[in-house]
């Protein structure tokens, strides 16, 4: 990862030796290398107007990709359901199938899932108008032992009280793939 501004300085430099290039091609009247000079020229130009136009701090090419060709966001629907039970105040989120993408890594002894990346799940947080979590969590099975727990994600230190999160496979008929998803959201309230 290179800093976007020396990344500019550099392409800068790159990009007044080019011009000299042409210059020294145009006066030759070497039309063959001056056309490759004019090409290196208007690619460096390019460069140097994305790298004075892009937002990034750091240049890599997975964060160029990103910001080039942004994925296209997921449309998903869902149903809130409020409710209180012995004094306990709780919100359900209930998303139709296809449901909002989880990204899950496999943790080292292969057992269970876990929530290590949480930037899909806090734009789902997001869309449905509740504050991001903070860091990922094991699957909760995996803490507790026990089989009820397993697909379920537990935050108990959320912003609001204790978040909930169960995932599911869904099925896109239209792209025909399979994926881990989210199928209930639920927010316990303190």
């Amino acid at each position: 990862m290179i800093d976007t501004e020396t990344a500019r300085l550099v392409v800068m430099v790159l990009l007044g030796l080019s011009i000299v290039w042409v210059i020294a091609m145009i006066i030759k009247n070497d039309t063959a290398s001056l056309v490759r000079a004019l090409l290196v020229m208007a690619a460096l130009g390019l460069v140097f107007f994305y790298l004075g136009q892009t937002k990034i701090e750091t240049i890599s090419l997975k964060t160029v990709k990103e910001d080039l060709f942004p994925r296209q966001k997921e449309f998903f629907s869902w149903t809130r359901t409020e409710s209180s039970a012995g004094g306990r105040y709780q919100t359900r989120f209930a998303f139709a199938e296809p449901g909002p993408r989880l990204i899950l890594e496999l943790e080292q002894g292969g057992k269970y899932l876990t929530i290590k990346n949480i930037v899909p799940l806090n734009a789902v947080l997001k869309e449905i108008g509740l504050p991001p979590v903070e860091n990922g969590v094991r699957e909760l099975v995996a803490i507790t032992g026990s089989l009820i727990d397993a697909n379920l994600y537990r935050w108990n230190d959320y912003k609001l009280g204790i978040l909930t999160v169960e995932r599911g496979i869904c099925r896109n008929i239209n792209t025909a793939e399979s994926y881990p998803c989210i199928t209930l959201i639920t927010v316990e309230y303190r």
